[in-house]
């Protein structure tokens, strides 16, 4: 990856996911599914641990358990394969009470609590994912100990991983030559939505990594700023102390484009440097801009929250913190050590 680095890119190495145990992921729900008042319904909701498999994998089994249409399982996110992850399902299964969802034996994942609920588990439910990552072999570990400080001080670029691209960037590939009209098949939905995703991440990517270079991270006229916890934004028209004692307090956070068709947000310069930067790809930007998708913001920055070291020996820590639905755990990993080598 050629985007810029935060802090300097990092000179030491180290090894993650040694074992799927050394990155465990855990879905956090914006709602309570715990709550005895709402265990009712023909919603069946289930809290899965899955180790070495996909959720989409996941999904079918349940599916093939209940007799439905893998279609009818429903999930709020995509969770990484080669960990351990905790996460809901939900299927609807009217007028029937719980299945024997202890019966469903599988040595990739397990069905750990089953509830009922009234509705079904949308895409996006979940707030944010808890991360518990430990990395092995660290080269320089008071180097990592001091670059950890940075990044709990300071953030994490944005950035889209890696897994957003597909394998040796396919989905980009695969992108530009359904622009171009090379594609002689009809591509299904979600393949569109893959390409279309994977080509506003490349645009995001490089305006952000244009601002870091730039030394352009604080809050300039003509900005979009996002509201802390939401997707409301609104612009700078005018740059004073109380924008900028919000932006200090976290409370608004400066964010770049995610581009789509309309007249974008941003104004004056910042507008002119961001549709610069995306013109630096004519072919992705002006097939992403005649597919007609909505104009988003994403903020520049990535916090983390109740993040805590701990050193499990002097070359192994261990590492938690939560991030945002959306967000990658691998953008904090890149800032963290030089090129990680990744286990079998």
């Amino acid at each position: 990856m050629s985007d810029a680095y935060l802090y300097g890119a990092p000179t030491w190495q180290g090894q993650f996911k040694a074992s799927p145990a050394d990155f465990k992921v855990t879905e956090e729900l914006a709602l309570s599914v715990t709550d005895p008042q709402l265990q009712h319904g023909e919603h069946q909701w289930l809290w899965v641990k899955k180790v070495g498999a996909n959720t989409t994998f996941v999904a079918a089994q349940l599916a093939k358990f209940a007799g439905v249409r893998e279609r009818d399982v429903s999930f709020s996110g995509l969770k990484d394969r080669h960990a351990e992850t905790y996460q809901w399902f939900s299927i609807q299964l009217p007028g029937k009470p719980l299945l024997p969802w202890h019966e469903l034996q599988h040595p990739e994942f397990e069905v750990l609590r089953a509830v009922l609920q009234p509705r079904k588990l949308k895409r996006g439910t979940h707030s944010s994912n808890h991360f518990v990552l430990v990395l092995r072999d660290i080269s320089q570990p008071e180097a990592l100990q001091y670059r950890w400080e940075q990044i709990v001080a300071g953030g994490v670029p944005n950035y889209f991983g890696e897994q957003r691209f597909g394998h040796q960037q396919q989905n980009l590939v695969m992108a530009q030559r359904w622009f171009n009209g090379e594609l002689k098949r009809r591509l299904q939905r979600n393949q569109i939505g893959l390409y279309l995703s994977a080509v506003r991440s490349k645009l995001f990517n490089m305006i952000v990594s244009e601002r870091i270079k730039q030394q352009r991270l604080t809050p300039a006229i003509g900005d979009a700023m996002m509201l802390r916890g939401s997707q409301s934004f609104f612009v700078i028209e005018q740059l004073d102390d109380t924008t900028l004692e919000r932006f200090k307090q976290g409370d608004i956070m400066v964010t770049a484009a995610l581009p789509g068709e309309g007249q974008w947000p941003t104004q004056g310069n910042i507008a002119e440097f961001e549709q610069t930067v995306c013109a630096r790809e004519p072919e992705l930007y002006q097939g992403l801009l005649k597919q007609r998708i909505e104009h988003m913001r994403r903020p520049i920055l990535l916090t983390l929250t109740q993040p805590q070291l701990r050193w499990l020996a002097h070359d192994t820590v261990e590492l938690t913190f939560s991030l945002p639905r959306g967000s990658f755990a691998t953008s904090v990993l890149r800032e963290l050590i030089g090129e990680p080598r990744q286990g079998n």
